[in-house]
């Protein structure tokens, strides 16, 4: 119990915020004039997704955590493209439209604190300038766009 508990009070409040905020819109938008049980599954998803990965990272002691790696963030991508397109399950929906939001999160927050995301190239032989960087993370941010808009609609 004590891991959740500080599991719940290392994530940055603003990120919680910026998270519900993106799944109540979501909700709107797509089932505004249709309610259903289908939103509350999606928000379900969503609200699990807020701290899968950080949970992830706290119950296997991963460190460095191979979840904050571009290699990671390619390959959830793909996934996440294919269960936002494949599957009828909202909650995973939710799921993994949030820990993509949270992984984007991570990488602003770093950006904004460090100047740089060195730290999630590791995995990458040789440095990336960090104009590139910025350039990964707004194609980041736009594939998340992209995927909350074939789920809305």
């Amino acid at each position: 119990m004590d891991k959740v508990n500080t599991l719940i009070r290392q994530k940055p409040r603003i990120f919680v915020y910026i998270t519900a905020a993106y799944l109540l819109a979501v909700v709107l938008l797509k089932w505004l004039f249709h309610p259903s049980f289908d939103a509350l599954w999606f928000v379900l998803g969503g609200a699990i997704g807020i701290y899968f990965l950080d949970g992830a990272e706290l119950f296997f002691a991963l460190n460095p955590s191979p979840f904050r790696s571009v290699v990671f963030q390619a390959l959830f991508a793909v996934v996440a493209f294919f269960v936002v397109t494949s599957s009828t399950s909202t909650m995973g929906s939710g799921l993994v439209l949030s820990l993509f939001l949270q992984m984007v999160l991570w990488q602003v927050g770093q950006w904004n604190t460090f100047g740089n995301l060195d730290s999630w190239y590791r995995m990458v032989a040789g440095s990336v300038e960090p104009k590139t960087q910025r350039l990964i993370l707004g194609v980041s941010g736009i594939v998340f766009l992209v995927e909350t808009y074939i789920f809305v609609r």
